[in-house]
C-alpha cells in the first residue's frame, strides 16, 4: 500500500496515526531518506570547485560536435533564407547550387566560423545556465519551469550578445559568392573596412528578442523532459531518449522564435559581396532599414508564409543537432563527474 492510497482525512492531524512498521511509516521514511540523499548529493555537486569549468568544457564539445555534423544542412537553411524572391528556392536548387561549387568544403562553408562561434557560444550559454538557475531557484532540488525558462533565456542573450558578430561572420562566409572572402580573419577585416564595426551587429535586435523565448524553451523542456525519463527509467534513460528528448525541445523551440531567425539572418547577410556582370565583386545595397523594415517588406513580397522560408531544413538541421548536442552534453558532464541530475 502506498502513501497516496490514503485519504486526507487519514493522514492530517484530526486522524489517528498509522500504527509502528506500517507500509505509511515505511513509504515517508523512505522519501524522506530519498529527499534528504537528493539533497546531499546536490549540496556535494554545488561544492565542486570544477563544477563551472566541467559545464563549460561539456558545452564547448557539445556545440563543436553537434554543428559540424550538420553543417551542409545549416547553409542550406541560410541559402534559402536569404533569398527573398516571392518563389523562393527549393530544398532541391538550394542543394544543387552547393553542388555546383565543385567541392565537398561547398557543404562546409562557414563551419569555421560557426564552431568558432557555437562551441564557446554553447558553452557560455550553459554555464550561465547551471549559475543563473541556482541563484533563481527557491527550491534547488524542484526547480520550476518558469525558472528554468528565464535563466535559459538571460543566460542564452548573454552568451548570444557576447558571440554575435561572430555569427554575423558566419553568415556571410555562407551566402556570399565563392572567392568573396578567403576566411573567418579576412572576412572580419573586409567588413571592418567596408562596411564598419556596426556592420558586425546587423539584426541583433531580432536576435536578442528571439533567444530569450528559443533558449529558454529549449532548456527549460529539456531539463523537465530529462527529468521525466530519470523518473520514468529509475536511472539513468537510454542514450536515444535523451536524443529524443533533445530534438523535441529544440523543435519545439525553433518553430516559435523562427521568424525573428530569418529576419536577423537576412540583416547579417546584406552588404554581402556581389560580383557584377563584368565578373568583378562589388558592395551590394543595403535592402533592409531595419527589423521592422525585414517584417514589412518580407510580409508585402513573401507573405506570412516567407517569415518561415528555409524552416523545414532548419528543422531537419536543428533537431538531429539538438539531440546529438545534448546528448554529448550530457555524457560529457558524466564523465567528467558531475551529477547529470543537477
Amino acid at each position: 500500500m502506498s502513501l497516496r492510497s490514503y485519504s486526507t482525512t487519514e493522514l492530517d492531524g484530526d486522524a489517528a496515526g498509522p500504527g509502528p512498521g506500517s507500509s505509511v511509516v515505511y513509504t515517508m521514511g523512505q522519501k524522506k531518506n530519498q529527499h534528504q540523499h537528493q539533497h546531499q548529493h546536490q549540496q556535494h555537486h554545488d561544492h565542486d570547485p570544477l563544477r563551472a569549468e566541467k559545464v563549460f568544457l561539456s558545452g564547448a564539445l557539445s556545440g563543436a560536435v553537434s554543428r559540424t555534423a550538420t553543417a551542409p544542412v545549416d547553409r542550406l537553411k541560410m541559402l534559402l533564407q536569404t533569398h527573398d524572391e516571392a518563389k523562393g528556392l527549393s530544398l532541391r536548387q538550394g542543394w544543387q547550387k552547393m553542388m555546383a561549387e565543385g567541392s565537398i568544403k561547398s557543404f562546409f562553408k562557414g563551419n569555421g566560423a560557426n564552431v568558432v562561434k557555437i562551441a564557446p557560444e554553447t558553452a557560455l550559454k550553459l554555464t550561465l545556465n547551471d549559475a543563473i538557475r541556482s541563484l533563481l531557484a527557491q527550491d534547488p532540488d524542484h526547480v520550476r519551469v518558469r525558472e528554468r525558462m528565464a535563466s535559459g533565456g538571460i543566460a542564452g542573450a548573454i552568451a548570444q550578445g557576447l558571440l554575435y558578430p561572430l555569427d554575423t561572420i558566419r553568415t556571410r562566409l555562407a551566402v556570399s559568392p565563392p572567392g568573396t572572402y578567403a576566411g573567418i580573419l579576412h572576412a572580419a577585416y573586409r567588413i571592418r573596412r567596408d562596411e564598419g564595426v556596426f556592420a558586425f551587429y546587423r539584426g541583433i535586435l531580432p536576435s536578442m528578442i528571439g533567444i530569450l523565448p528559443f533558449a529558454g524553451v529549449d532548456i527549460a523542456l529539456f531539463e523537465v523532459f530529462k527529468d521525466h525519463l530519470y523518473e520514468r527509467y529509475d536511472g539513468p534513460p537510454p542514450h536515444i531518449a535523451i536524443v529524443a528528448a533533445g530534438m523535441l525541445s529544440s523543435s519545439i523551440a525553433q518553430v516559435v522564435s523562427y521568424p525573428l531567425a530569418l529576419v536577423r539572418t537576412r540583416l547579417q547577410a546584406q552588404a554581402s559581396h556581389q560580383r557584377g556582370p563584368d565578373g568583378s565583386l562589388a558592395l551590394g545595397q543595403l535592402k533592409y532599414q531595419g527589423m521592422m523594415d525585414v517584417f514589412q517588406k518580407t510580409l508585402q513580397h513573401e507573405g506570412v508564409r516567407g517569415l518561415y522560408k528555409g524552416l523545414l531544413p532548419n528543422l531537419l538541421k536543428l533537431a538531429p543537432a539538438a539531440g546529438i548536442g545534448w546528448f554529448v552534453f550530457e555524457e560529457t558532464k558524466l564523465a567528467l563527474g558531475v551529477d547529470p541530475r543537477s
